[in-house]
């Protein structure tokens, strides 16, 4: 997961002085994060460009400029000191990115310490200010349908507060935006702006732009931007295909940003900015909807003056308008008894309020013995039930005051017959010197059927839903998933050895009345070498079966029998029985199934049923 640094003189000033400095580490480990320490970090810009780097003191600098492509010699020839700053390092925490930055940790530290509990109502007053939706961008194949804006006022912009924002917005691109699939966030200077903003499209050859970062300072198409910049080379998947891009462009003419991809840089938030447009693009509904909420919220968070102040924007679609943010909180049901008895814990009804309170909720009581109305802020993404505002009452109860106690009842575990057999069959073959894989259970029909030579059964496991063609059954054998590692790994040495020891879905051996499948839990190897033969898997299959008590030390208790398989080379194929029941087969693979994945050695394959898998 990503790290980031938290300007410790911030966050301190931003919890008013509630806090000692030294008890901010110690406060951040209780509410959950992942605190790596507090180091002095130091910055760096580049001498070719304003791109600016934070280094910690265990790393070194790069050689190399991202932003304008220069490469020197010795560091101090790309980069030049320019500060540094004490910060409290922590792994981001995915499910909370409203504490991604010092004024989120703050808002919710406020409440932790109980200098300022329950829900905080951002108000948001109407501007006059419109996004102009054009109607072709609804169209699917532009992906951002949706949009939605906000504006932050009265902004005591400082260093801080700039590289604050610019974090903030790519860590949320990364943990909540799903690295800018569902949706991607910019920032502007309002001042450099005119109402109406134009959400249309561009030409990604004809339109010209000065991306943000760019080096070179001259305006370019969009198609050089997605070629040369580092941004459009990570992001130019995300548009591939489009012969009109997504752009958002004021009425002055002024360019702010090619969702997804890059803001300009004639829009950019500079240390002269104090009031800022905020834009979320996207087409899932619910991330585009938190990640407005929790960039606006923040900013007013992070202001150090605290006169910043948040006003709405008018969305106006082809066939609607609705004004952003709404910041609309959610509403869910909470048992505190049940709480209480789900955490183990001697809380009382009002304790549980107090503590979701401390939390930064709202609690209504209906009634003494009821359950409680829990109003959740708008910035929060990881409340989706009732057990997930159990962990907030956990987290202010504080997991450090809950003493460890053992259980009254002791019930010894035992494995699953099925389980330790696995086990056994993935050491047995580890020790014969074959290196374990792991396959998803899902294929297709092409990979698992005809590239191997058989035909698909009338009655087989499929997807009513595929996501892709290349999943769209569960699988019914190992052979085609080890094929195709094989297949991907014909530049390491010979000979290789592979196994899996997994599970398939088949139909084989029930009635034909019988609607369900049966799941077995198989294990499978492969032998790819110059000269593998069907000797070399019989010896395999035979110490696997003796390891695993199928059979004696002379063999006896299993039958081999000649077997007709489509996939071998005829006459080099042998199924294993045992009390009449067919548990296991061995083969040479044949040429042409071998040509057909590419292969260009012999290959030998064998296979051992393990059981039934039973759920419980």
């Amino acid at each position: 997961m990503p790290v980031i640094g938290i300007s410790v003189a911030r966050l301190h000033k931003l919890l008013g002085g509630d806090v000692p400095e030294e008890q901010v580490e110690q406060l951040l480990a209780e509410i959950g994060c992942d605190v790596e320490g507090v180091v002095t970090i130091q910055r760096y810009q580049s001498r070719h460009s304003d791109y600016v780097i934070e280094v910690a003191p265990q790393e070194s600098l790069p050689l190399t400029d991202p932003t304008s492509g220069f490469t020197g010699q010795k560091p101090h020839e790309v980069w030049e000191a320019v500060g540094e700053e004490t910060v409290v390092r922590l792994d981001l925490l995915p499910v909370r990115p409203d504490i991604f930055d010092a004024g989120g940790l703050a808002r919710t530290l406020r409440g932790y310490i109980g200098a300022e509990t329950g829900l905080k109502d951002y108000q948001a007053a109407d501007s006059r200010w419109h996004v102009e939706v054009d109607e072709r961008i609804i169209d699917p194949q532009f992906k951002r349908p949706l949009i939605q804006c906000a504006i932050v006022r009265n902004l005591a912009m400082d260093d801080v507060l700039l590289r604050a924002i610019m974090r903030l917005q790519e860590n949320l691109h990364w943990a909540l935006c799903r690295d800018r699939r569902l949706a991607s966030i910019g920032a502007y200077d309002m001042a450099k702006l005119r109402d109406p903003i134009a959400y249309t499209l561009v030409d990604r050859e004809k339109f010209r732009f000065t991306p943000l970062f760019w080096g070179h300072r001259k305006p370019v198409s969009p198609e050089t931007m997605l070629a040369e910049h580092p941004k459009g080379v990570a992001y130019a998947h995300l548009v591939e295909g489009m012969t009109l891009l997504p752009a958002l462009i004021s009425a002055n003419g002024a360019v702010l940003s090619l969702p997804p991809i890059i803001n300009a840089e004639e829009t950019k938030l500079t240390l002269d900015t104090r009031d800022v447009l905020i834009d979320v693009t996207g087409h899932n509904p619910r991330v585009v909807e938190k990640a407005l909420a929790i960039m606006s919220t923040s900013l007013i968070e992070l202001d150090p003056s605290g006169g910043a102040t948040l006003e709405r924007v008018e969305m106006v679609f082809p066939d609607r308008s609705e004004a952003t943010p709404s910041l609309k909180p959610e509403e869910f049901i909470f048992n505190p008894e049940y709480a209480a008895k789900m955490l183990g814990l001697p809380l009382s009804r009002l304790e549980c309020i107090e503590n979701l309170k401390k939390m930064r909720h709202d609690v209504d009581a209906l009634g003494d013995g009821k359950p409680v109305k829990v109003t959740v802020a708008a910035y929060r993404t990881d409340i989706m039930h009732e057990v997930d505002l159990i962990e907030d009452v956990a987290i202010a109860y504080g997991y450090h005051n809950i003493k460890p106690s053992l259980v009254p009842t002791f019930t010894p575990g035992q494995g699953l017959k099925l389980t330790d057999r696995t086990r056994r069959a993935a050491a047995v073959l580890t020790g014969l010197g074959f290196t374990e894989c792991m396959n998803l259970i899902l294929t297709n029909e092409r990979a698992h059927y005809e590239k191997i030579n058989r035909e698909p059964p009338q009655r087989r496991v499929t997807l009513a839903n595929p996501v892709s063609t290349e999943q769209t059954m569960l699988r019914e054998h190992l052979y085609s998933s080890l094929l195709e590692l094989l297949a991907l790994n014909t530049d390491h040495p010979l000979p290789q050895k592979i196994f899996e020891a997994g599970d398939v879905a088949t139909y084989q051996g029930l009635p034909e009345s019988e609607p369900e499948p049966l799941e077995l839990r198989v294990v499978a190897g492969a032998i790819c070498a110059t000269r593998a033969g069907y000797a070399d898997g019989r010896s395999m299959l035979d110490a696997l079966l003796r390891e695993m008590v199928f059979c004696t030390e002379d063999g006896s208790g299993v039958e081999y029998r000649a077997d007709e398989n489509p996939t071998a080379l005829q006459g080099r194929a042998a199924a294993v029985y045992k009390d009449d029941q067919r548990i296991g087969e061995v083969f040479e693979v044949h040429p042409q199934v071998l040509e057909t994945w590419r292969l260009t050695n012999a290959v030998v394959m064998f296979s051992l049923r393990l059981g039934e898998v039973e759920y419980y």
